[in-house]
């Protein structure tokens, strides 16, 4: 019996490079993950084969020499056995680690009474119900806690509104050296609400700010794409161009020389199609300035908000707008977001309506979004800003 590892993206990959190494006749023992790629366990019992070519009356020593392969196969088998079931024990270890972690956040965070007073456990509680992940939520009470200029620590919403302070100039920093340029493209997984967002902002520069606008659509997968933005196209008066590739991408930029706002829309793709997103990329290396927006919704859960802001970030996005607000009544994702990728929020989107449900941001109003509670109605509201 020959046993082999093979690492391979997928399974498919997998089964080729068996089938050409070990035969049609192979069989596939175990399969797993390890960092993104897929580790596969396989096997050909040749043994019967050896058997049937060996002359029956000569087979003594034969069958000495096979019984010593058969020998050899089990012990490999047993290493590797041992092998996996190492792997597995880290894994149990990484996941234990991980909930002790979570247990030390707590701790941390809430449970050191000498230390934490009352009402900066409760701010602590509050954060991580708005979905401020718990790491956060903690590094933000020491601060606070170590923070000699906070007048009443005990106060509960002089607290709160300090934690409001320390996450609006947190945020702050990732607003400098950021310019603002005349084309704009939106980017994100498929069904975040990009096609929406462009319309908005596109009636918000031509009705508010009487802006000559122009849109360009790079999404020709998704059935009436293009026909969605043409119609907001049409009840706006603003022109529409169709781009498939690069060389129409940048014809379209051409016939739009003269506009002070383009817009570009893009299809939205599954996770792992690389090939999409290095295709995005050359089309947007152009000798125009482009400024990139990756769009998020917020009713995506926090794994596949940073899952998406990993894959993008081969765009080199410089900044990103979350959208369907409404639908969610956790907004500390938005800071854990902006404190892993270090990027600017100019918009958030909370509705269908076009232009109203677009509203402008600055640190001031997304700290006091992702709080989400003030002294008087335990609300805070943000109000459009043009």
């Amino acid at each position: 019996m020959q046993i082999k590892r093979y690492e391979a993206r997928s399974a498919n990959e997998a089964i080729k490079k068996i089938k050409a190494d070990l035969g049609s006749d192979a069989i596939v023992l175990s399969s797993k993950r390890l960092n993104g790629k897929l580790e596969v366990l396989a096997a050909r019992d040749d043994t019967y084969e050896n058997l049937q070519q060996s002359d029956v009356g000569k087979d003594e020593k034969k069958g000495l020499d096979t019984f010593s392969i058969i020998r050899s196969d089990i012990n490999e088998l047993k290493s590797l056995i041992m092998d996996f079931k190492k792997e597995r024990g880290i894994h149990g270890e990484l996941t234990e680690l991980k909930e002790t972690m979570n247990t030390l956040f707590d701790i941390l965070g809430v449970q050191r009474n000498e230390r934490v007073s009352s009402p900066l456990s409760k701010v602590y509680y509050h954060l991580i119900s708005v979905g401020v992940s718990k790491e956060r939520a903690c590094a933000l009470i020491e601060k606070l806690k170590n923070d000699g200029s906070m007048v009443e620590p005990e106060n509960y919403y002089h607290a709160l509104s300090a934690a409001e302070d320390m996450i609006k100039n947190s945020i702050a920093s990732s607003y400098r050296n950021v310019g603002k340029k005349r084309i704009s493209a939106f980017v994100g997984p498929a069904g975040e609400g990009k096609t929406t967002t462009l319309a908005k902002l596109a009636a918000r520069c031509l009705f508010e700010k009487n802006l000559n606008v122009g849109i360009i659509t790079m999404d020709t997968h998704r059935i009436g794409a293009a026909e969605q933005l043409k119609t907001y196209g049409d009840i706006m008066d603003i022109p529409v161009e169709i781009a498939s590739d690069k060389k129409e991408f940048e014809k379209a930029l051409n016939r739009f020389a003269n506009r002070d706002v383009i817009l570009i829309d893009t299809p939205g793709k599954s996770r792992g199609n690389e090939s999409y997103l290095l295709k995005l990329k050359k089309c947007f290396a152009t000798d125009f300035p482009l400024e990139t927006h990756l769009v998020l919704s917020m009713t995506s859960s926090q794994e596949s908000m940073m899952d998406a802001v990993a894959r993008f970030d081969i765009i080199d996005y410089s900044s990103i707008i979350f959208t369907k607000l409404d639908d969610s009544s956790k907004s500390g994702s938005i800071y854990n977001v902006i404190d892993h990728t270090g990027k600017p929020v100019f918009y958030i989107t909370d509705g269908q309506n076009v232009p109203r449900d677009l509203k402008k941001m600055d640190p001031a109003k997304l700290a006091k979004l992702i709080v989400g509670q003030d002294q008087e109605s335990g609300l805070t509201q943000v109000s459009p800003d043009s």
